[in-house]
């Protein structure tokens, strides 16, 4: 409820213009997209995981049982061998299975370490797992399947999570070649508000590939702070204009 009495007004620009109104629907289009994604990402790999690990136990189990046929037969004759040559074509079809799979993880993992640059380093604190995806495709290879999997689902979960959220913090930022100490606050992973302690600087803040980036916002210090008073409650619920700073973002 508090989310949304801060966001409110925020959908609406003091001067009316239409041109403002078409440029924040647009915005706020792109803002739904992004957390529509996060989420349908995140149902599509709860709804596969279980299945997935189920395929890749019985797949790694066969591929290991057909093995240890492999290296039995090679101590039989003829028969034996015929055997052996069947045992190969099932073990090939096995691999090819997992070889499907892996792709998969190979995507999901690409785009988790894009993501890891649109996370402020303000929220970065409560997002674990980054760490744990392979650096490279040698690592990857020697991971397990199912381990890989269960990271991939665990970061798509923590980054809806913080996209569905308000989240008010204290942190150092450069803005124009200048080092700040403010309080921002992150609606979602959308937008960013940032506030010096004397209310008389203020910046809006965007993501990007290469990190957020941040733009002074002249004379809107006192309402950035009133919403994050009231995201902290320390003030009682209120409406309150935001600054709007309308930017194309790059797709993560």
């Amino acid at each position: 409820m508090l989310a949304g009495m801060i966001l409110l007004p925020w959908l609406a620009r003091a001067d009316g213009g239409d041109g403002s109104l078409n440029q924040l629907d647009a915005l706020v289009g792109r803002w739904m997209a992004l957390r529509t994604t996060i989420a349908e990402e995140k149902r599509d790999w709860d709804a596969r995981r279980e299945q997935w690990e189920e395929e890749i136990a019985l797949l790694e189990q066969e591929s290991k049982t057909l093995k240890e046929e492999i290296d039995d037969g090679e101590t039989f004759a003829s028969t034996v061998e015929r055997k052996r040559a069947a045992a190969l074509a099932r073990k090939e079809h096995m691999d090819a299975e997992l070889l499907k799979l892996r792709a998969v993880l190979d995507r999901a993992e690409a785009d988790l370490r894009r993501w890891r640059t649109r996370i402020p380093s303000g929220l970065m604190a409560s997002v674990t797992g980054f760490d744990a995806l392979p650096s490279t495709q040698t690592e990857a290879e020697r991971l397990p399947l199912t381990k890989r999997a269960q990271t991939v689902a665990a970061l798509y979960t923590q980054i809806e999570t913080l996209q569905n959220q308000f989240h008010a913090t204290r942190e150092t930022l450069d803005v124009e070649g200048e080092r700040r100490r403010v309080d921002v606050l992150y609606v979602g992973l959308a937008r960013a508000f940032a506030v010096s302690p004397g209310n008389d600087w203020a910046a809006v803040g965007v993501p990007a590939d290469a990190g957020w980036t941040w733009t002074p916002s002249t004379g809107d210090g006192q309402s950035v702070r009133r919403a994050i008073d009231t995201l902290n409650r320390q003030e009682t619920a209120q409406l309150v204009v935001l600054p709007m700073q309308v930017a194309e973002e790059v797709e993560p």
